[in-house]
């Protein structure tokens, strides 16, 4: 058994059938991205992994009992400040209050949002919103990262340390589920992608193979790896796309810092 199993999962709507009869199992160095057209049940997915909706039929297993973080596309802001917000999220997981100052500054920093900390959340625009809806769930390392269309209405900025921050929680063990449009988030946090038809989840499988040119920064003085090449204050690194998510894992873990992600073919 996986991490988490789903077994013979169906959900009706009324009279439409959304999925029928859906077994699969989940190991815990996944990261799932379910893509397809809107209300193909991309969504409903996340939110059945997360028994946050029943199943019509079936069952949602976990092999153990999972610390999970969900990040929604619509959220309705509360009456409180940002700062507020994410300190109250921080003590439901029972952080430590010099901890949760020190990580609320810190990714309120990197989000580019320190100047919104004591603005009331009804205040936000969508993007800034959903930078702090990012934020509450990066807190803390959870077991399971659950998102659903995470870079709405962000920034580019934004969406490259969002990228790095996902997938440094992925290289220390955090399971991920995403929904979402981008193919490029896709490829950059995902190694396994499924799409709905028909009542099955479907396992997308791409042949055609492309490369990648990623960069990296350098902060810790780590030793240079093979092929790559320095470029101003950049280390770029030309990748194939299947070897994508344990090349950037293992350097993450290494020290490295990612900081971009291209198709060498856009260049």
């Amino acid at each position: 058994m996986g991490l988490i199993e789903l077994q013979n999962i169906s959900k009706n709507y009324k009279t439409k059938e959304l999925y029928s009869s859906i077994n699969e199992v989940f190991e815990e160095t996944d990261s799932v991205a379910f893509v397809g057209h809107n209300g193909c049940g991309k969504s409903t997915m996340l939110k059945i992994i997360a028994k946050l909706v029943n199943p019509t039929k079936g069952k949602v297993i976990y092999s153990r009992k999972l610390r999970i973080r969900y990040v929604t596309e619509k959220f309705e802001p509360e009456n409180i400040t940002v700062h507020e917000f994410l300190k109250f999220m921080g003590k439901i997981e029972g952080l430590p209050d010099k901890y949760l100052k020190n990580i609320i500054d810190d990714l309120a920093k990197d989000f580019f949002i320190t100047d919104f900390l004591d603005v009331n959340m009804k205040k936000l625009s969508k993007g800034t919103l959903q930078k702090v809806v990012v934020i509450q769930a990066l807190l803390d390392k959870p077991d399971v990262l659950l998102l659903d269309e995470p870079l709405s209405g962000q920034d580019k900025e934004s969406q490259a340390v969002f990228v790095e921050k996902v997938n440094d929680f992925r290289a220390k063990g955090t399971t991920l589920f995403m929904s979402c449009h981008e193919d490029w988030l896709v490829k950059a946090i995902s190694n396994k992608v499924y799409t709905f038809s028909n009542g099955s989840m479907i396992r997308k499988v791409d042949n055609n193979k492309a490369y990648y040119i990623l960069s990296f920064y350098n902060s810790n003085n780590m030793p240079i790896v093979r092929g790559m090449i320095k470029c101003g204050e950049y280390y770029l690194l030309r990748v194939e796309e299947c070897n994508i998510n344990s090349i950037v894992m293992k350097l993450i873990q290494c020290g490295w810092e990612l900081r971009g992600l291209k198709n060498e073919n856009d260049i």
